[in-house]
């Protein structure tokens, strides 16, 4: 394993969540760490999925690999939650919901127990201007647990790939979400989608040499259709844009330090 490669660290960005609702049904879904970085050593990790994963969970836990020396092993902890996660966690009125984790990993280190982990932060975000630049039409990367499938010997999530459905810098149907063409299914709700591009990726003038990463946004939805044998699968998925994501997550920040 290449740790040290951007696609490989991805994979760590992600965690799958189990809940039983109040109805007793069982969901799955996807989260991933973010950092919101206030300075070159002080950050405040945060848990981010849709709200719509945990909104009726009674009881569930989140799994994070164990390290070992700096590396990822095959074995994982779990963290336990309950319905008060959440309270006060939602991100406005998007279909997402931050979690803070800070004591989470506090009571690892006093434990010392090493985990394993990668996190999207906003330096990934791209700028209005980068959004503006993109093409109608750019390849995406999303990563999660579709239908809660993943690699159980070496917990590792699945990556799926697609293209933009709807251009990044238009809001679908006045919302703040675009579309992507793609394999998108139940569990794969949370994922964290990117424009990834190793080697080369277009511009506007032509190609550009090199690698790009962006966080462009969190998968939310699948698109559905009904038929006469019942509801089918699109290949549609609906992502809400990461800036709309980061605009509500610093009145969060703001306000679980009190400052309004």
């Amino acid at each position: 394993m290449e740790i040290n490669d951007i696609g490989t660290q991805l994979l760590y960005t992600t965690v799958p969540i189990y809940a039983q609702n109040d109805d007793k049904t069982l969901s799955t879904g996807t989260g991933f760490l973010f950092s919101i970085r206030e300075s070159e050593t002080e950050s405040i990790p945060l848990l981010i999925t849709n709200y719509h994963v945990l909104k009726d969970a009674v009881v569930g836990f989140v799994e994070l690999h164990i390290g070992e020396k700096g590396f990822p092993t095959d074995r994982t902890i779990r963290v336990q939650f309950d319905k008060s996660i959440i309270n006060g966690n939602k991100l406005g009125d998007l279909d997402l919901i931050a979690v803070p984790l800070a004591g989470t990993f506090n009571d690892f280190q006093n434990r010392n127990i090493e985990t394993f982990f990668r996190t999207v932060d906003q330096n990934m975000i791209p700028s209005k201007e980068q959004v503006d630049n993109l093409s109608a039409i750019e390849d995406i990367t999303f990563i999660g647990y579709p239908s809660g499938l993943y690699d159980e010997k070496n917990k590792i999530s699945i990556i799926r790939q697609g293209i933009t459905a709807t251009p990044i810098w238009n809001n679908f149907k006045g919302e703040d979400v675009f579309l992507i063409d793609a394999g998108v299914f139940p569990g794969s709700s949370g994922s964290p989608v990117f424009i990834y591009n190793h080697g080369t990726y277009p511009v506007k003038d032509g190609i550009a040499l090199g690698n790009r990463l962006l966080f462009v946004g969190v998968l939310s939805q699948t698109m559905l259709r009904d038929n006469a044998t019942g509801k089918s699968y699109l290949n549609l998925g609906k992502v809400i844009n990461s800036r709309a994501m980061y605009r509500e997550l610093k009145k969060f920040i703001q306000r679980i330090k009190g400052t309004i």
